[in-house]
C-alpha cells in the first residue's frame, strides 16, 4: 500500500478508500467473510428451531400415547 494509505495492521475499514480495497480484493473478502458469517448464524438459528419444534413434537405423541394407554387400561375403547 502507498503511504498515504497506510493504515495500522488488522485495522482494515472497507468503508474507507473502497476504492484501493477493491483493487488489493481485500474488500470482496471482507464481503465473502461478512456473508459467510451471516449463514451460519442463520443455519444455528434453524438448527434450535429444529430441536425445540422436534421437542415439542416428542412431548405432544408421548402424551398422546399415555392418553391411549389410560383409555385402554380403563376401558374407554372397545377393542
Amino acid at each position: 500500500m502507498p503511504p498515504k494509505h497506510a493504515h495500522k495492521p488488522g485495522a482494515f475499514d472497507p468503508g474507507h478508500c473502497q476504492d484501493r480495497a477493491r483493487e488489493t480484493e481485500l474488500l470482496d473478502h471482507y464481503w465473502h467473510v461478512q456473508q459467510q458469517e451471516r449463514a451460519l448464524t442463520e443455519a444455528h438459528r434453524w438448527a434450535r428451531q429444529a430441536r425445540r419444534d422436534a421437542i415439542y413434537a416428542l412431548g405432544a405423541s408421548g402424551i398422546g400415547i399415555l392418553l391411549a394407554t389410560i383409555a385402554l387400561l380403563t376401558g374407554l375403547i372397545g377393542v
